[in-house]
């Protein structure tokens, strides 16, 4: 897995003052993950701790500054049945 994914792999290096999150983030941990994201010009941010996703759309996804907040297992769902 990793041989695949380290070629798209991005380091990136947030410092203070990060994005405004959502208005109703509660961990203050998960803003530098955000900014991380917003930085590095990320499509999702993969999590399975979904206290912490963005509030639902309309269509049920989690998405904040155009970044889509999935589950690794439909992370890795995208790449095995092509979904999008």
């Amino acid at each position: 897995m990793m041989a695949l994914l380290l070629p798209v792999f991005e380091i990136v290096a947030p410092v203070p003052p990060y994005p405004p999150p959502w208005p109703d983030l509660t961990d203050w941990w998960d803003e530098p993950i955000l900014a991380a994201a917003v930085l590095g010009g990320a499509d999702y941010v993969v999590s399975d701790n979904t206290r912490h996703y963005p509030p639902r759309q309309a269509d049920g996804r989690h998405i904040y500054r155009g970044i889509e907040y999935i589950g690794g297992r439909a992370f890795l769902d995208l790449f095995v049945l092509g979904r999008n």
